[in-house]
């Protein structure tokens, strides 16, 4: 930034906390000493360091008057690994890792003072949203003949899409290819391994409690075709993570 702070610039920054090992200063650990909870506690402490640190980079913009013109996207990669921190991802199912909206569920900010008026958008988007949209924020144009998952967000931030995102698809795959979802509008199909189709209204079932898929499959055939169309135009996987439950 400081190098580049009379220019147009790109950052990329993954924090690695907080994520395993849970490890944390005493500084940090001081702040959340009201929780109980061990793990969860140093959970907390790590997301302290991150929001602090998030913090230095936002002064920065502020010391060299770039926050108004700086376009910001804030985001987690996967849901909460419930198990491993003790936290909770309530009132969502699942966590880091699946399928269910646990695991795919993150927050997502996005900042942009000249351009974008304060306010929540309550329609799907997703991280691969980031890379057509920064692209048209920079002026330029996505090169012909390539075919992007994601849709640029700042017509949608504005208020002036001709198009709305409320009926948007969305397709995920883990596990070495074994557990898929595809969500279109406020249906979700969920397949998890080789267990029979689920299927869930996220506008009245966030928690996907009730499976709303029927024994015969005609509930969910048009999703299930939409997966499988999807799925046969991608490589095959090259990591098999989360790894499958080992058999005792």
């Amino acid at each position: 930034m400081e190098a580049n702070k009379t220019k147009p610039f790109f950052l990329y920054l993954a924090f690695n906390a907080p994520h395993t090992p849970l490890q944390a200063t005493q500084k940090y650990l001081d702040r959340v000493k009201d929780i109980k909870d061990e793990k969860l506690r140093t959970y907390g402490a790590m997301i302290c360091g991150m929001d602090d640190a998030v913090g230095v980079l936002l002064a920065k913009l502020k010391e060299h008057k770039l926050t108004d013109d700086t376009l910001i996207f804030f985001f987690s990669d996967n849901g909460g690994p419930v198990g491993v921190t003790n936290c909770r991802n309530t009132p969502l199912r699942g966590a880091k890792g699946q399928v269910y909206e646990g695991g795919v569920r993150v927050p997502f900010v996005v900042s942009w003072p000249t351009m974008l008026k304060p306010g929540t958008f309550d329609h799907p988007v997703s991280s691969l949203d980031v890379f057509p949209t920064a692209v048209a924020a920079g002026g330029a144009d996505v090169p012909t003949g390539v075919q992007l998952d994601g849709v640029d967000l700042l017509p949608h931030l504005r208020g002036e899409a001709k198009e709305s995102l409320k009926e948007r698809v969305l397709f995920w795959r883990t596990g070495g290819g074994r557990n898929f979802a595809v969500r279109a509008g406020a249906m979700k199909l969920v397949r998890v391994g080789n267990n029979p189709a689920e299927l869930y209204d996220l506008v009245a079932d966030v928690g996907e409690s009730k499976n709303l898929a029927d024994a015969d499959g005609k509930s969910d055939a048009a999703l299930q075709k939409r997966l499988d169309d999807w799925n046969a135009g991608l490589v095959a996987p090259k990591w098999d993570n989360p790894q499958p439950p080992k058999k005792k």
